[in-house]
């Protein structure tokens, strides 16, 4: 019955976006493609019999990029096709996965597009990033006796009692799902807790731990301060993933780091590029000079000494570059933490032994932020005075910083190797599926 309900709310939601996204169309590059395959419409790839890989947006994408990396160099015949739900997934996907042979958007929820994209794939087996419960995907695999495998899974609190409210429902769809691969044994927990069956869940960490990432000093980041018109003299802070409300706080918290630190640029990462003009006005009512990060060309970004008009403020307005700019940060803050966000995730600038730091928001991210707090590898702030106070601290304390920086550093290594051990758990699907040969 609660199924029933489900695909006649989903008919009403596709029978009035279908006229969004058309009206969407007249102003997107690429816009057809994008509403094609929303609709199933997929290219006929029923003769390559893929692995599907879904990777909903930028977070789940970046983690699917070890297990697909790990797919390929075991099984390089293998197909793969990666779907994304946002335009930033997709992107980024064509950016940083040439391994994915083909990189599509997901179809909408609806048996109709779901049995469309379902015959033009025809997937040996479906992989899911994170937690990505769509009830008609999941029945019309099962019917195909398509094998589905969670992995990277994790349910957060606030998600966790949503599920609960509809536990019946979403029960039912947790039995076409033949393996749950959990991040942490509370998320092993709560998915078991939602009618998981408890012998088709295993923890096996959080893949996140091993992405590579480029190095300091490496080709991917040698030319990146020359690029950002940097010296190399300067103190980079760097506010990733901000939402509003935030990038006010940075704003008025900078203007007062500049009077102790006058080398200090702030560098601005709003996590939703459709916000630029909104925090550009912000910038201006403030009077703080700044130049978005793609106005600053390498022949133009050399800043000379009393130079006049010279940005305080960088204003990143790239897709897929922030874990670069990391690279270059003195402090980093996680965005969507002094907000009631849930915070991004604070790995990242680790990789690069960057003194990190959050604010109380960070629920999506709880195990891992409170293991990093009780290993002194990241700090938490409450509130904009005491982030004002942790800035101006850390600036003048290099030794402490780095030794939070260090930490951090040794919680990732401490906790690299999912990567293996999900490929491990879906090495019988790949013998079964692919009739691949181990040894």
């Amino acid at each position: 019955m609660i199924h029933f309900l489900y695909n006649i709310l989903l008919t009403c939601f596709l029978i009035l976006h279908i006229p969004y996204l058309l009206l969407q169309s007249l102003f997107r590059k690429r816009p057809h493609k994008q509403l094609k395959e929303r609709l199933g419409g997929f290219p006929d790839l029923s003769s390559k019999n893929p692995i599907w890989v879904h990777a909903a947006s930028v977070g789940e994408v970046l983690c699917s990029i070890p297990l697909i990396r790990r797919i390929k160099k075991e099984i390089p015949r293998c197909e793969i096709v990666l779907t994304t739900m946002t335009s930033t997934g997709n992107e980024t996907a064509k950016q940083l996965i040439p391994e994915a042979d083909r990189i599509l958007f997901f179809p909408i929820d609806h048996p109709f597009t779901i049995r469309r994209a379902i015959r033009k794939i025809r997937p040996r087996l479906l992989l899911l990033a994170e937690t990505e419960l769509w009830p008609n995907l999941l029945r019309y695999c099962s019917r195909k006796k398509i094998p589905v495998v969670l992995f990277n899974g994790r349910i957060s609190e606030k998600s966790f009692r949503g599920y609960l409210l509809f536990k019946s429902f979403f029960k039912r769809c947790l039995k076409d799902i033949s393996l749950f691969l959990m991040q942490t044994e509370e998320d092993r927990s709560r998915i078991i807790e939602m009618g998981a069956s408890l012998d088709r869940t295993e923890v096996a960490g959080n893949i996140k731990f091993d992405q590579a990432l480029p190095s300091p000093g490496g080709e991917a980041t040698a030319g990146l301060p020359i690029s950002l018109g940097l010296q190399g003299k300067e103190t980079i802070l760097i506010a990733g993933s901000t939402h509003p409300g935030e990038e006010e706080i940075f704003i008025q918290i900078f203007k007062n780091l500049r009077e102790i630190s006058p080398h200090l640029v702030l560098i601005l990462a709003p996590r939703h590029l459709d916000r630029l003009e909104e925090v550009e006005k912000n910038l201006e009512r403030e009077s703080l000079p700044w130049k978005r990060r793609t106005s600053l060309s390498i022949e133009s970004s050399g800043y000379v000494e009393g130079r006049t008009g010279k940005p305080e403020v960088i204003l990143l307005d790239t897709m897929g570059e922030l874990m670069r700019i990391y690279s270059l940060g003195t402090l980093v803050f996680i965005g969507g933490s002094l907000v009631p966000i849930g915070g991004h995730n604070p790995l990242e600038p680790l990789f690069f032994k960057k003194c990190v730091l959050f604010g109380p928001y960070m629920f999506n991210f709880q195990e891992i932020s409170r293991r990093l707090m009780a290993e002194g590898g990241a700090i938490l702030v409450k509130d904009k005075e005491e982030l004002s106070s942790q800035l101006k601290r850390l600036l003048s304390d290099e030794r402490a910083r780095n030794e939070v920086g260090e930490q951090g550093y040794r919680f990732i290594q401490k906790h690299r190797g999912a990567t293996e051990r999900i490929f491990e758990k879906i090495k019988p699907f790949l013998n079964d599926i692919l009739d691949c040969r181990f040894t």
